[in-house]
């Protein structure tokens, strides 16, 4: 499965196409991912670039469960763009127990508020939203 998703996450399509369309494809794919798939997509997401990762993070919700999380968590280390993509899908992970991890992560809240400093309206509700939803 990963082989299949890392292909459409890679190609060069117009991003209105990626985002009304082929984002379904993928969070189905990885509906089926195993711990070994998930394994492959994190060994070598570090070589990917800001695109794919947007892309990734636009795909993942809870229901990847404890890998996806993981995932988001990984890229709030990445650009502020591809990090703003990870706050906004962690906003699904919206269980009592992920949000507990996410309160007591104090590098989520520093990441958030280092984004609202520059961010545009759109970004700026969406990061205080996310600040609400986990009372940060």
């Amino acid at each position: 499965m990963y082989e299949k998703v890392d292909v459409v996450l890679s190609e060069n399509s117009a991003d209105n196409y990626f985002y009304d369309d082929e984002f379904l494809y993928v969070q189905e794919l990885m509906k089926d991912f195993t711990n070994n798939d998930w394994e492959k997509l994190i060994r070598r997401l570090k070589d990917k670039g800001d695109k794919y990762k947007i892309r990734l993070a636009y795909c993942i919700d809870k229901g990847n469960g404890v890998y996806g999380f993981n995932l988001l968590l990984d890229l709030l280390n990445e650009s502020d763009e591809v990090a703003e993509y990870a706050i906004d899908s962690l906003r699904s992970f919206d269980d009592e127990e992920y949000r507990k991890l996410i309160v007591s992560n104090k590098k989520i809240k520093t990441k958030v508020e280092k984004l609202q400093e520059n961010a545009s309206l759109p970004i700026e509700r969406m990061l205080a939203a996310f600040l609400q939803q986990n009372k940060l």
